[in-house]
């Protein structure tokens, strides 16, 4: 009895994901392009592109949204994530063209639900995000103007293109 239980052990110990080892496999689920729609709650969205990619324990992420409605120029940013094993959290630097960036972390996900706090910003009025994974193909997030707020001043909403 005791050596089918170890071969079924065994078994689904090989049979998992070998990316779920690390934290930052969850963050697998990202890598790809995305087609996005986005913009301040109350405006007409605009369209985006973002790109993620994941190698040794670093993701990357390029927005890219063309100048569309009242916008005078392209908008473009780049972000790196990565898991910060000491403390627990995974942070992300973030940097945009229109001198806008910011530090932010994330503590353990909770179910499909990220919360993302800033620590540090170009505006000093610190914010926060909540991503939400509807499917495997589509999140969804909400930007509150400071870290205690209740309602959304922008969205967004991805699906893997």
């Amino acid at each position: 009895m005791r050596k089918i239980l170890g071969l079924a052990v065994l078994a689904m110990a090989l049979s998992a994901p070998a990316g779920a080892q690390t934290p930052m496999e969850a963050m697998q689920y990202y890598v790809g392009s995305w087609s996005c729609s986005v913009g301040d709650t109350g405006e007409t969205p605009q369209k985006a592109t973002a790109v993620y990619a994941l190698e040794s324990g670093l993701m990357t992420e390029t927005v890219n949204v063309p100048p569309q409605g009242k916008m005078k120029s392209a908008y473009h940013a780049s972000a790196a994530t990565t898991y910060d094993a000491k403390t627990h959290r995974y942070v992300e630097a973030w940097l945009g063209n229109q001198a806008d960036w910011s530090v932010s972390n994330m503590g353990a996900m909770s179910g499909k639900t990220e919360h993302w706090a800033d620590t540090q910003n170009s505006t000093g009025k610190l914010q926060h995000t909540i991503v939400t994974r509807t499917s495997q193909n589509q999140f969804d997030f909400e930007s509150y103007p400071t870290l205690t707020s209740t309602k959304a001043t922008f969205k967004g909403s991805c699906t893997r293109a």
